[in-house]
């Protein structure tokens, strides 16, 4: 299992933008067997991320101590998660509690393991006030210790995705950097989820949606709502999740919010583009949504049109 979890990960880096992750998940490997004697594991159940190929482990344990454990192991340090998670569990957020974690010599976590399943792709926007609800409460919860700033973050995955595009002949908005750097670091700085999709989300086994996945950034709190109506919506109904996020969270700023939303759009562009590399398949063709997320980050962020696709 794990051997074919390292192999799907180099296959899908290849010699691409995410090439370290192949080293990534060889040191979370390498980590498995001396955490599982650490903390007294005993029996391996199952993987619990099956087909992903994410540089991370996610498997399912016995433990004397805590019954039914989920061990998730990195391969480099991400100690924001277990910080942030652990916080918003003592507050009462909707999130799963750490039972222990460490970043030595990487980031793992120990968590009880909740019977559920994440909800399907197809119904991410009917659950935007709810999630947008889920996620205002954690957004009002301090965080006592200093975390990763959202622009440090994010900044090496917005390059990565948006040189595909520009490989892939896609002009992007003139001033989206300059924008980047301008709200993905203004206004009111929380503790942000980072990574919202309905993937990481869990329903258990009581119809409750639990948080998975923090990365725990400090940044705007317009940022969740952005990347969730993005990869919520698309192109089509981005804009309009974003209105129904807002009215969940009423106290975020709307325009900054659209601008995000803007930033978040030009990453839904490129992520498309960067997994045609990551499939071997072919990029030749216009991609009309690529375009129209391109378009549509152009209007939100105020920029200049350009000549959106080079023949």
């Amino acid at each position: 299992m794990i051997r074919q979890h390292i192999a799907a990960v180099e296959r899908r880096v290849g010699n691409g933008a995410y090439a370290k992750e192949a080293a990534e998940i060889r040191r979370a490997a390498a980590l498995v067997s001396t955490l599982r004697s650490r903390l007294g594991l005993t029996t391996f159940r199952r993987t619990l991320n099956p087909g992903s190929s994410k540089p991370q482990f996610l498997l399912a344990f016995e433990s004397p101590e805590h019954g039914n454990v989920a061990l998730k192991v990195y391969g480099r340090r991400r100690p924001d998660e277990a910080v942030v998670q652990r916080t918003w569990y003592q507050a009462g957020v909707a999130t799963i509690e750490v039972l222990a974690s460490g970043n030595d010599p990487t980031s793992w976590l120990l968590m009880p393991e909740i019977p559920g399943q994440p909800p399907e792709p197809n119904e991410a926007a009917r659950l935007t006030p709810q999630v947008g609800q889920l996620v205002a409460e954690a957004h009002h919860v301090s965080i006592n210790q200093a975390t990763r700033s959202l622009r440090a973050g994010v900044v090496h995955h917005l390059h990565a995705v948006l040189q595909a595009a520009v490989a892939h002949r896609y002009m992007l908005p003139h001033g989206w950097e300059k924008a980047a750097n301008a709200y993905e670091s203004r206004g009111r700085i929380v503790a942000v989820h980072g990574d919202l999709t309905v993937k990481n989300l869990l329903r258990d086994r009581k119809g409750r949606l639990l948080m998975l996945d923090t990365c725990g950034y400090a940044g705007p709190p317009e940022f969740d709502a952005a990347r969730w109506s993005a990869r919520a919506g698309g192109s089509h109904h981005a804009v309009a999740l974003l209105a129904i996020w807002l009215q969940a969270e009423p106290d975020l700023d709307s325009s900054h919010a659209q601008r995000l939303l803007g930033l978040e759009m030009l990453m839904e562009a490129g992520v498309r583009e960067i997994i045609k590399d990551e499939r071997h398949e072919s990029w030749s063709e216009r991609d009309e949504e690529t375009m129209r997320c391109i378009d549509l980050a152009a209007e939100l962020l105020a920029c200049p049109k350009v000549t959106r696709w080079r023949a």
